[in-house]
């Protein structure tokens, strides 16, 4: 799946990615950071349950 994301460096130098369409937004030290939090967060709130797994390629990021 690959979702549109955007990156912006917020307050206090943190960077938040952002992904509209599931309405999730996530902060990291640096926008490579933001990013994979981000990831990893869309991969974890897609599982069907806590018993399976998402492939680490099937998340795709578009940013914009």
């Amino acid at each position: 799946m690959k979702y549109a994301v955007s990156v912006e460096q917020g307050e206090g130098g943190e960077y938040v990615a952002s992904c509209a369409e599931l309405g999730i937004s996530v902060s990291g030290l640096s926008a490579s950071n933001a990013l994979d939090a981000l990831r990893d967060e869309i991969r974890y709130r897609i599982e069907m349950c806590p018993c399976t797994t998402v492939g680490d390629d099937y998340v795709q990021l578009d940013v914009q």
